[in-house]
């Protein structure tokens, strides 16, 4: 939806652009943009441009996200990885069964099961007479994030309760002496080992690569075109319980702790656990998400905020309208606003500059320079000379023909927040018409289309920060009636 008109509220004031900024500024691309600058103490509009009209936010989606996790999760929330033993360990036996469960740790590393393996170690296992279960607290699982996104993109993998390497997979591919290795490998900081329930192979028939999936693992196939120098690549996993189940049982091994084949199961142990890996708190959790900008761990964090909220989501999109509705409950969720998911994966969510600003003033107001510091500190790109002082905090969004950008920024004192909205809806649309699963070409214009928009974007940003932005700071607050513009 496009709105081409827009509105003053009543206590705000728009400015004129800086002499000279505003004959400067570069074209923007083709299609649409909105904008919103509000001051973050008094929520006064400063400047806006179709603030109320409804864009795809992207990535900024995690600004949302944040605020979500921040006001629902203790900031000592721990998710915690168990072990559990069905009997007592005597003589290094246990006579009966082992599971491992996943409690929604969306940043479990390769590191992180080697260290509880070591601690189940140290209780003096060494054999498991029975089976060895994996299985995982309530919450939702798929096989990919979303649907209509390329499905060998490594942003992109499975959701559930056990994670592991964000779901990902390091695919290597070696030439010499006239052969080609492929391994896959449970790859994180300081720890690798090989993936044993994913494959690799080549084909010289395949043209992009293709994934297959049994009960008992699944294969990457890669063009063989694309494997003639040395490489790596990520690749998701689409079955994450089985993946680090197996790494699990290897990493066993190597302390000497020999565990049968992991067999899945859905129940959930409610006794002490032998061994327990507890994630970094909450708020740590929080800070990687939006410094990565990962997917995976913004899912799990909504899920997460959901389950505290007392839903219980089945699916990616349940925690995300539970979410919307406590953003309803907040005054800042109106009629039209829609969201699809946590991670801002997706095409469907819509979002106005307004209600990306209202969020991000709540934050401010509720969890102070906290809040602003999780977002990404940054400077104008090109030539910044004249400009005052300033602070900028960011969070950015981009997809083929969509560029966000919202944030904080801070002018002698003055504290803003802001959004800046881009897109070109027909040839978004378009291109999702036509969705192949496993496409991931550069549409054509795409890349001159983006960089247009950071051009505006950064103008805009410019043009705020030398005339606007540190004008206002001395010039009165007044009622205004509402002033209806035009917003081409």
């Amino acid at each position: 939806m496009m709105i081409g008109r827009r509105t003053i509220v009543a206590g705000g004031f728009a400015l004129a652009a800086a002499p000279g900024l505003a004959d400067a500024r570069p074209a923007r691309p083709p299609g649409r943009f909105g904008h919103v600058m509000m001051d973050a103490g008094t929520g006064a509009i400063l400047d806006a441009r179709d603030a109320d009209a409804a864009f795809i936010p992207a990535s900024t989606t995690k600004s949302l996200t944040t605020l979500a996790a921040l006001a629902t999760l203790p900031p000592t929330t721990r998710f915690l990885t168990r072990v559990h033993a069905s009997g007592p360990v005597e003589g290094g036996v246990l006579d009966g069964d082992l599971t491992l469960v996943g409690g929604g740790d969306a940043m479990l590393d390769t590191a992180d099961l080697a260290q509880l393996a070591a601690d189940l170690r140290a209780t003096g296992l060494r054999r498991v007479t029975g089976a060895f279960r994996v299985t995982g607290v309530a919450g939702p699982e798929r096989a990919v994030l979303n649907t209509r996104q390329p499905l060998q993109a490594g942003y992109n993998p499975a959701i559930g309760p056990l994670c592991l390497n964000f779901n990902r997979v390091l695919l290597r591919w070696r030439n010499g002496g006239g052969a080609r290795r492929l391994t896959a490998n449970a790859h994180a900081d300081g720890r690798s080992i090989v993936a044993r329930s994913v494959a690799a192979r080549e084909s010289r028939q395949a043209d992009r690569p293709r994934h297959d999936r049994t009960e008992t693992g699944e294969t990457w196939t890669l063009p063989a075109r694309d494997l003639a120098r040395d490489g790596e690549r990520w690749f998701p996993v689409r079955d994450p319980m089985l993946y680090a189940a197996t790494v699990f049982r290897d990493l066993c091994a190597v302390q000497g702790i020999r565990l049968p084949v992991p067999e899945r199961t859905a129940l959930v142990p409610a006794d002490a656990p032998l061994a327990v890996h507890g994630s970094d708190v909450a708020f740590a959790q929080i800070k990687k998400m939006m410094k990565y900008s990962n997917n995976l761990a913004a899912e799990m964090l909504g899920i997460a905020a959901a389950q505290r909220l007392g839903a219980a989501p089945a699916t990616v999109e349940d925690a995300a309208q539970t979410t919307l509705d406590w953003l309803t409950r907040q005054g800042i969720a109106t009629d039209g606003m829609v969201l699809e998911n946590h991670s801002g994966l997706s095409t469907r969510s819509r979002l106005t500059p307004r209600q990306m600003a209202d969020c991000l003033r709540l934050g401010s107001r509720r969890f102070g320079d906290a809040f602003a510091s999780l977002h990404t500190t940054g400077k104008l790109r090109g030539e910044a000379g004249g400009l005052p002082a300033y602070t900028l905090r960011t969070k950015t969004g981009t997809m083929h023909f969509v560029r966000c950008l919202a944030g904080f920024v801070e002018v002698e004192g003055r504290r803003a927040v802001f959004a800046v909205f881009h897109a070109d809806d027909d040839r978004r649309a378009a291109l999702d018409a036509r969705y192949a699963p496993y496409d991931e070409g550069r549409p054509p214009g795409g890349k001159r289309w983006l960089r247009r928009a950071l051009d505006h974007e950064n103008a805009i940003l410019k043009d705020w920060i030398a005339g606007r932005l540190g004008q206002a700071r001395s010039r009165p607050t007044f009622a205004m009636e509402p002033i209806e513009e035009d917003g081409r």
